[in-house]
């Protein structure tokens, strides 16, 4: 697994090739004005992304994974996030990580083989949930576990540095001051 210090020098070697600068500057302005409805307005360059790493098929199925993983409710989700375009673009400019390349290439042939690919919505969905369980059951393995964290892990870092993420889902505001500090007002939390 990549650290946080890895995945930010990936994401500084990604911005300072060609076409660096214009694909995060629209990634991150995707959520701008977003209004949660069903067809979140797209900038023309994430529109029409055309996957640049993976294939077309292995570009679908991992949408559709991080979709399941981080879906689309009253806060938006990976689709909305572009969380599948980050990581494509990210592991397209990773020319000095041969390894991590190689490892997302073993993956979406581990996912393929596992019948992912071909899978409906609700099979795939079943599908993650089988992958995941040895995260929940220490008891249990699986042999596509590795995909499910990595895939999780990548996901999950492109979704909470993106706007939608950052900024819709944990209202994060900048460098604010907390003039007062608000009360919890779960009341579970206030038994001793």
């Amino acid at each position: 697994m990549l650290s946080r210090r890895d995945l930010l020098d990936l994401v500084g070697r990604a911005a300072a090739l060609p076409g660096g600068a214009e694909f995060f500057s629209a990634w991150l302005r995707a959520q701008e004005n977003h209004q949660h409805s069903a067809a979140p307005p797209e900038p023309p360059l994430l529109k029409d992304y055309q996957p640049k790493f993976f294939a077309a098929d292995d570009f679908a199925a991992l949408q559709s994974y991080c979709e399941i993983l981080i879906p689309t409710d009253d806060t938006p989700g990976a689709r909305d996030a572009r969380c599948a375009h980050f990581i494509d673009f990210l592991l397209h400019s990773a020319d000095s990580a041969p390894e991590l390349q190689r490892q997302w290439r073993t993956a979406m042939t581990t996912l393929r083989e596992t019948g992912f690919h071909a899978a409906d919505a609700t099979g795939r969905a079943a599908l993650i949930e089988a992958m995941s369980r040895p995260e929940r059951d220490r008891s249990t393995t699986h042999p596509a576990y590795s995909v499910y964290r990595l895939i999780k892990q990548q996901n999950t870092f492109a979704f909470y540095t993106s706007r939608a993420g950052m900024i819709e889902t944990l209202d994060y505001r900048g460098n604010s001051v907390n003039f007062t500090f608000p009360a919890c007002t779960h009341p579970e939390h206030h038994r001793i």
